[in-house]
């Protein structure tokens, strides 16, 4: 799956149904585990220690896709930056951010398509989010954050290593890093050579020396290709605190 496929109606219909489709369209209707529904939210809610950080913190999430992360942030920050190298994802974004809703081509089977409509969560705050378009590996960003959410982005970056290595430069003293990944390595985006493996651990090697490990879990998410075929994801979260040094 080359970075291209992220700029395809289908990727950007899978990637909808994950963020805004509701737990009938995101799962098999055989599914019993409801929980690897509402992937994007679960990441802000549950992942976050909020009692932990300042009242209206600012934040950034690296590989925003189409957007469903930020606009849960908003509820709660004053500031969002929100970034991802595809434009077809972050046009899907703006409009939402912009109108409140999208429609979009779901497929079926064969070449079967339906129109189907996506909204905004009631309760949202779309005016305090910045969606931008850029690298994560080179994009500059004017302030420090209190929070930084990379969920998922790792293993499709050309170098994970400059992605970890970056992201403590990113956050203030006492900001909180999210990190998901699945570790799964393709050379279609990450050459063999800069594989991290096993990842678990390389990821800890790299961070411990600026971040203190808050809290390791699995954080399931099943990414839908069409009614019969899904695809289930096990990705490692780990919740981080930058060391005040």
């Amino acid at each position: 799956m080359s970075s291209d496929f992220y700029e395809t109606s289908p990727a950007l219909a899978q990637y909808l149904i994950l963020h805004y489709g509701p737990a009938e369209w995101q799962l098999p209707s055989s599914a019993s585990h409801s929980e690897a529904a509402d992937f994007p939210v679960r990441c802000v809610q549950e992942g976050f220690r909020w009692q932990e950080l300042p009242p209206h913190p600012t934040a950034l999430e690296l590989g925003c896709a189409v957007g469903r992360s930020c606009f849960e942030l908003s509820r709660r920050c004053r500031r969002v930056v929100g970034l991802d190298r595809s434009e077809t994802f972050l046009q899907a974004a703006r409009l939402l951010q912009e109108a409140g809703s999208i429609r979009c081509p779901v497929p079926l089977e064969g070449d079967q398509i339906e129109d189907r409509d996506f909204s905004l969560p009631v309760g949202v705050c779309p005016k305090r989010i910045d969606f931008r378009v850029g690298d994560a590996l080179s994009a500059a960003f004017e302030k420090r954050f209190d929070m930084v959410l990379a969920a998922n982005l790792l293993d499709r970056v050309s170098d994970p290593t400059a992605l970890l290595d970056r992201l403590p430069a990113l956050l203030h003293p006492g900001g909180q890093l999210l990190l998901s990944s699945p570790f799964s390595w393709l050379s279609e985006h990450t050459s063999r050579d800069r594989w991290l493996l096993p990842g678990s651990q390389r990821v800890d090697s790299l961070l411990l020396p600026h971040f203190t490990l808050l809290r390791r879990w699995d954080l399931p998410l099943v990414l839908r290709e069409h009614p019969r075929k899904f695809q289930w994801c096990l990705p490692e979260a780990t919740l981080w605190r930058k060391k005040p040094f």
